[in-house]
């Protein structure tokens, strides 16, 4: 009915390469017409595929994972592939009994969303062909192994620059847990941009927290604020940190920004509904999902993707929780 060959359809239907656009669309259209579905068990003979994808992700119901997931998921629905997924609660020993029961059952490839650190066990995983990609790693990725990140050492140091150009020269930092590699980048761009303004980094000016409860947000910047000489400016490692630092400025009635700025980084969508809304550092999460969604199919097709070691860029969202300190005003 297309008119071309059977594996030319065979071809259009997988989502791979070397059919034109006109003709995918005319075989896709005809498929639906038709109800044509691929018979997995047959197609898994032929190629030795099973047409699945594997995905972990520590939880399901953050929005900075569910995010990443919708943009993996969507490349893979139109690739014609099924996924699969399981949840690990940051927890190791799961990753592992995933993984394990992943290459047991039968998948084709698998995306692991900020694993858990065991580098022995995705090095040995490498080793053994097993296709998979890495996006936003807790570790730094020595092996040549795929993986797909943001800009985070940029995106800090364009949110420092962007206090500074306000006149701030008090910053403050919450960073999240130190062993994760986002947290060591986003600390380095901080670095950078402090230093070469002439200002070095004020250890009395940086706290730790958790990454996931905006709980140590709040708690470290009643900390900071409580000080003798305390910050113009806060940078929170995440969104949910600086949502934490904005209650925590809102509990001591020091309102934001005319008596505190706040950034953030990540911007989901609630960093645009609070108020006073939060000026952020936005992640392409979305594309983080897809980017590697389509590295992972390219490299169980055996073709090569356009990199193994991709970093998207970062952009910073300026709203409402920023301006120039009053001491610095005309």
């Amino acid at each position: 009915m297309a008119g071309v060959s059977v594996a030319s359809v065979s071809r259009a239907l997988s989502g791979k390469p070397g059919v034109s656009a006109a003709t995918r669309s005319v075989i896709a259209r005809l498929a639906r017409e038709h109800g044509f579905t691929g018979n997995q068990p047959a197609r898994a003979l032929s190629t030795g595929q099973t047409g699945r994808i594997a995905v972990t992700l520590p939880r399901i119901e953050a929005e900075y994972f569910a995010r990443i997931l919708a943009g993996a998921a969507q490349v893979i629905h139109d690739a014609g592939l099924s996924l699969v997924l399981e949840t690990t609660q940051h927890e190791g020993d799961r990753q592992t009994d995933a993984i394990r029961e992943f290459v047991r059952t039968g998948v084709d490839g698998a995306l692991l969303l900020l694993p858990a650190r065991s580098n022995w066990e995705i090095s040995a995983l490498y080793d053994s062909g097993f296709k998979f990609v890495i996006i936003d790693p807790t570790d730094q990725v020595t092996a040549p192994m795929p993986w797909v990140t943001a800009t985070n050492a940029m995106g800090a140091r364009h949110a420092i620059e962007h206090l500074l150009a306000l006149g701030h020269h008090r910053i403050a930092i919450i960073t999240g847990e130190s062993h994760f590699f986002s947290t060591r980048e986003r600390l380095h761009g901080t670095r950078e941009a402090l230093e070469q303004a002439g200002i070095g980094l004020d250890q009395s000016l940086v706290r730790v927290s958790g990454y996931t409860e905006s709980a140590g947000g709040y708690e470290a910047a009643l900390d900071l604020m409580r000080q003798p000489d305390p910050p113009t400016a806060i940078f929170a490692f995440n969104d949910r940190l600086a949502f934490g630092a904005l209650q925590a400025a809102h509990t001591l009635k020091l309102p934001v920004p005319d008596a505190l700025s706040i950034v953030g980084f990540d911007d989901v969508d609630a960093a645009k509904l609070i108020s006073p809304s939060l000026t952020t550092v936005r992640q392409p999460l979305s594309e983080m999902g897809s980017t590697a969604a389509t590295m992972l199919i390219q490299l169980i097709n055996g073709q090569n993707p356009r990199g193994m070691h991709i970093q998207l860029a970062t952009d910073l969202i300026v709203r409402q929780s920023t301006a120039a300190p009053k001491a610095a005003r005309p």
